[in-house]
């Protein structure tokens, strides 16, 4: 197969060692997929409870002001256009 991969070391014993950590780590993800990586991006709190926002009333509305700092966000993430 033609694919990415970790360049060989020179030393057969520490390359078995480096592939034998990387399929254990594949591993762990693959059981705990359901998990969020520790590193993703969580989405902020909803700033109210229900499907009125009491601010300004607007019913099934965005739990989160979208023009909170300047620019659009959804989702916690900022687009600037």
């Amino acid at each position: 197969m033609n694919r990415p991969a970790p360049l060989p070391l020179g030393d057969k014993k520490k390359q078995q060692e480096m592939l034998d950590l990387i399929r254990k780590k594949q591993a762990e993800m693959e059981s705990s997929s359901s998990e969020m990586h520790p590193d993703a991006y969580k989405k902020p709190e909803p700033e109210f409870e229900g499907d009125v926002n009491p601010k300004t009333g607007e019913v099934n509305g965005p739990k989160n002001e979208p023009l909170k700092h300047g620019d659009w966000s959804f989702g916690g993430r900022v687009t600037d256009f």
